[in-house]
């Protein structure tokens, strides 16, 4: 099922899709983890959330997702059966001061955004011996990636594009307004609500998000290869314009079913991103408007002083319009 959208990435791992996550400061294989495990006391608490029993108020369910580092569970809430999902984080898996920090700014971040209708919000956070516990919205619908697979051609009509992609902006928005970035936008961080309902679509995993100040160039490689921008890979410093690059990036795979950038190794796929050689081969493009290639041309700008911003995006006549794709060729 991987290769029909991501020929190239490697899915030996026995599931039905890899995407390998970047971030250079960070290191998930057993021998780091034992090597650490003896310097780090597990008794030091975080000040992260409550310190009551976890396991007094909620009960674990079936695993829905792992990442470096822990596991996203189901769960209810013993007193009013309701279900939650929870994102159980290991402490011994938190090797360096800057991963303490980490999880403490995905918490923050997360409280200061709860609310908005587009974003997976969080109820509450425990914290014990062992691990941290983050309570968040349930989403059951599965995420962007799945409703893919869902159509036949591994792509989505613009119209429904059109509606999936306005909802991510005005989310987008919503973070750069209150000084967050993103830095890991991707169809598996965008979550449908339940079955058979795409909207309102729900951003989630904050893990690599940030604050960042009018004006402030930030450094550092963080998220997954084939949606990060040039400006992060080059390493001269980059702000909100990288999540719009992200985005454009996603709206090309809805579009097309395909990454606009990509080479046969991980090291030319990166050189493809910095190169920004866009293309739009006939198939599937000579199906899609001119229009929406034009706008998807503005956000993969490699200059971010020249990309499009998301409310500039918002006004392209794409956007605005309604038209059925037949009529917009």
């Amino acid at each position: 099922m991987l290769d029909c959208l991501f020929p190239l990435i490697p899915s030996t791992c026995g599931i039905g899709r890899f995407w390998e996550t970047w971030v250079f400061a960070w290191s998930n294989n057993r021998k780091s983890i034992a090597r650490f495990k003896d310097r780090y006391k597990l008794g030091k608490f975080l000040g992260l959330g409550k310190t009551d029993r976890f396991e007094d108020q909620y009960i674990l369910g079936k695993i829905l997702g792992s990442g470096n580092s822990g596991e996203t569970y189901e769960c209810w809430d013993r007193s009013k059966g309701e279900a939650w999902a929870c994102k159980s984080i290991e402490k011994v898996r938190l090797f360096t001061q800057d991963q303490i920090q980490s999880v403490k700014l995905e918490t923050q971040i997360m409280n200061s955004l709860s609310g908005h209708p587009n974003i997976v919000n969080l109820k509450e956070v425990y914290e014990d011996e062992n691990y941290v516990h983050l309570v968040m919205e349930l989403c059951t619908g599965g995420d962007l990636y799945d409703l893919i697979q869902k159509y036949k051609l591994k792509r989505l009509p613009e119209f429904s594009t059109r509606l999936l992609f306005r909802q991510l902006l005005l989310v987008l928005m919503y973070c750069h307004d209150n000084g967050v970035i993103h830095r890991d936008l991707k169809p598996e961080n965008i979550l449908l609500p339940t079955e058979g309902s795409c909207l309102p679509i729900k951003l989630a995993d904050f893990g690599f998000a940030t604050y960042v100040q009018p004006k402030e160039k930030l450094h550092g490689v963080y998220g997954t290869s084939y949606y990060m921008a040039p400006e992060v890979l080059t390493g001269w410093g980059y702000d909100q314009a990288a999540d719009i690059w992200s985005a454009g990036v996603i709206l090309y795979i809805l579009l097309s079913g395909k990454p606009p950038f990509w080479g046969d190794t991980e090291s030319r796929t990166l050189h493809a991103i910095m190169a920004a050689n866009l293309e739009f081969p006939s198939d599937p493009w000579d199906q899609v408007s001119t229009s929406a290639k034009d706008l998807i041309t503005k956000i993969l700008c490699p200059d971010p002083a020249k990309r499009l911003s998301a409310p500039q995006i918002l006004n392209h006549s794409w956007m605005k319009s309604c038209v059925n794709i037949n009529n917009t060729r």
